[in-house]
């Protein structure tokens, strides 16, 4: 059972998307949010740790869909907004969580790795944007620089005349 019916104001994702959702993975649950009107609680079992505690005293803080989880074991991962009435994709948010998996990557280090690798390559990337912009503003107040003091008066390059 991967869907938890907590209000009879929201109808249930139909039977092709729980099992969609529940070949990815079992241990993903759906429930209609109680603070968040017209959205879904994606949440996942606490399988390999002991998931939140109804004794922390962050719990009365919590919001109400983070307290329905701590109370059912569950760890909280996403809301879903269902925007069109007459259709229910599941592709989207299966790419996402695909997207997310730590596990897939290899574990939470591996995962590390490649996020700060991707942040150095983005880095490295707009460094070598803003030296290209550089040199090339460069060339252009050169070649202007020289136009405007007579050290150049052919403007167009690109033919020989013969």
């Amino acid at each position: 059972m991967n869907y938890l019916d907590t209000t009879t104001a929201m109808s249930a994702p139909p039977a092709f998307w729980l099992q969609r959702l529940w070949d990815f993975d079992t241990d993903l649950v759906v429930f209609p949010s109680i603070q968040t009107p017209f959205a879904y609680v994606l949440a996942r079992r606490a399988r390999r740790t002991g998931g939140m505690n109804a004794n922390d005293p962050q719990f009365v803080d919590a919001p109400p869909d983070t307290k329905f989880c701590i109370m059912r074991h569950l760890l909280p991962v996403s809301l879903i907004y269902r925007h069109n009435a007459a259709s229910w994709s599941i592709d989207n948010i299966l790419a996402e969580l695909t997207r997310r998996d730590i596990w897939a990557a290899g574990g939470g280090e591996a995962y590390a790795d490649q996020a700060d690798a991707a942040d150095l390559q983005r880095t490295d990337r707009q460094k070598e944007d803003v030296r290209l912009d550089m040199w090339n503003r460069s060339g252009d107040a050169w070649r202007s620089y020289q136009a405007r003091t007579g050290q150049r008066t052919k403007t167009h390059y690109g033919h020989r005349e013969a």
